[in-house]
């Protein structure tokens, strides 16, 4: 083979392996109604105008930041903060005087970010923060107390706080003729 033609014949190649390709689509239906699909021109067939492809470019996904508790602008939000028990207008029976309490959070606490539950009864602060969504208040006293929990950050600082519960406590007394066997 001749340079020449050696060179032509690259260039040929070239220009067969870089153009596009674009198949015509055509349609054939047959003597019992079925519909066949094909690349060739066969006779009887009707070529097909496709619609273009639709094309989905995922959208760029950014790397989440991370949000430094010191910054309160920017830390977790909580949607809410409920007293699950006692419920609202609770009578609580114990002798001791010992409450259960039971809280819930959406979105569930971050404790990673140093948060934590902050428990208050009837105004004044039970105890150091948790992350423990329950606590046992010991020798309560009887009657109506209110109570509320606060989500608090590393620093002690209130993120999110709840509806206030009212509820009641009932002891019994040691003056209760039943107590007395009498």
């Amino acid at each position: 083979m001749k340079p020449c033609q050696l060179t032509a014949l690259v260039v040929w190649l070239a220009l067969v392996c870089t153009t596009s390709v674009s198949a015509e689509v055509y349609r054939i239906v047959d003597e019992h109604g079925n519909v066949t699909f094909t690349n060739q021109a066969i006779s009887g067939a009707e070529p097909v105008q496709l619609k273009p492809l639709s094309v989905y470019s995922a959208p760029v996904v950014k790397s989440a930041a991370k949000i430094s508790v010191a910054d309160p602008d920017k830390a977790q939000v909580y949607e809410s903060v409920e007293i699950i028990s006692p419920r609202p207008e609770e009578t609580v029976r114990d002798n001791p005087g010992n409450v259960a309490v039971t809280v819930s959070s959406k979105p569930s606490l971050d404790s990673r970010k140093g948060h934590k539950y902050q428990f208050f009864l009837d105004g004044k602060a039970v105890g150091k923060p948790q992350t423990a969504a329950t606590k046992t208040l010991s020798n309560v006293d009887r009657g109506e107390h209110r109570l509320e929990v606060a989500v608090v950050d590393a620093k002690g600082r209130e993120l999110a706080r709840s509806k206030t519960v009212r509820f009641f406590l009932h002891r019994q007394t040691v003056f209760n003729p039943a107590r007395r066997g009498g």
